[in-house]
């Protein structure tokens, strides 16, 4: 369902508008003699009657936000053509002391035609996204329930290894993987605190931590973020994955990742960088998968509104997301 409190839509209701205008004023007759005097009276007009509906469908949205978009699209358009009819009545009479029945009837059928074409646009969008996104459900189930053959081989192995030497830390490394499991298995669309995200990645970095000693280093620096804080499950983890596997694992000195967080008014930034390895070119291949990945669920699950970017620069892979806040 459109949005009518946002400014965007107010914006393109007043170049809808203000287009709409013209095309009157050049299909009126003699429109070369008195085509700025029509197109004053026609933008006049159909602004007063565009932000008015506007408005009112701004107010009465959220008593009808059960509905669906078909739905709903009816009670808007007898909304449209209630004020285009007051407007036009208010109008002829101030004109003239009779009432056009040709001008009602023509300013009521071009509301109807307009508005008509506004909502099926919105109706064919509504369709074509849900697909988009049951599409996009569908690879992101399939690719987070898939756990990399190169993590659970090196996750058994280091289990193997540890299981004579340390019994108890082997419980609590088979405990850490179970999660990450259940983590990977969870729907995508369902947010899951901050403070869980992070948790997740922790255990994830303690598993590669065990096996990598001394060449994995990292460090978080998300105090400004709240840890209430609703984001997608598993937005990090894989970056984080790939800056282990891309990253420190291809170093012969290792490296160190960092995960900083910044919170903004509207939104928070996370940026996670890793040293390149010894070919640069590689990585940027290897992280394609992951990074494709997670901004597919973010545009699903936050249209325009989150983004996710990347960069290569001194040395360093930097990755950054941005995502509104829920709480």
């Amino acid at each position: 369902m459109p949005d009518f409190c946002q400014p965007s839509t107010l914006y393109l209701t007043i170049i809808a508008s203000v287009l709409l205008a013209f095309l009157l004023s050049f299909v009126a007759p003699n429109w070369q003699l008195e085509f700025w005097y029509n197109l004053s009276l026609y933008a006049l007009f159909i602004l007063w009657t565009s932000l008015t509906s506007l408005g009112l469908l701004c107010l009465i949205k959220k008593q009808y936000q059960r509905l669906s978009l078909k739905r709903f699209s009816w009670v808007a358009i007898s909304i449209i053509l209630l004020v285009t009819l007051a407007y036009s009545l208010l109008v002829t009479t101030y004109l003239s002391e009779q009432i056009s029945f040709w001008f009602l009837l023509r300013n009521l059928l071009l509301a109807a035609l307009v508005s008509g074409i506004f909502f099926r646009y919105y109706f064919l969008r509504q369709d074509s996204l849900m697909r988009v996104r049951s599409e996009a459900e569908a690879r992101v189930q399939a690719l987070q329930s898939r756990i990399r053959p190169h993590f659970l081989f090196n996750s058994l192995n280091t289990l193997a290894n540890l299981a004579t030497t340390d019994p108890e830390k082997t419980e609590h490394l088979i405990l850490d993987i179970a999660d990450i499991f259940r983590a990977s298995m969870q729907r995508s669309d369902i947010l899951i605190p901050f403070h869980e995200e992070q948790s997740l990645c922790q255990q994830y970095l303690g598993l590669e931590k065990q096996r990598l000693g001394d060449k994995l280093q990292f460090q978080w620096l998300t105090e400004t973020i709240d840890r209430n804080l609703l984001v997608p499950p598993l937005l990090l983890q894989p970056i984080i994955e790939n800056a282990v596997y891309h990253g420190v694992q291809a170093r012969p000195d290792g490296g160190l990742i960092s995960i900083k967080g910044v919170s903004y008014q509207k939104h928070i930034q996370l940026e996670i960088t890793n040293p390149l390895p010894p070919v640069s070119a590689e990585l940027h291949k290897g992280n394609s998968l992951a990074l494709k990945n997670i901004r597919q669920r973010l545009e699903v699950l936050y249209t325009n509104k989150a983004s996710l970017n990347y960069h290569q620069a001194d040395g360093k892979f930097y990755c950054m997301i941005k995502i509104p806040k829920q709480l």
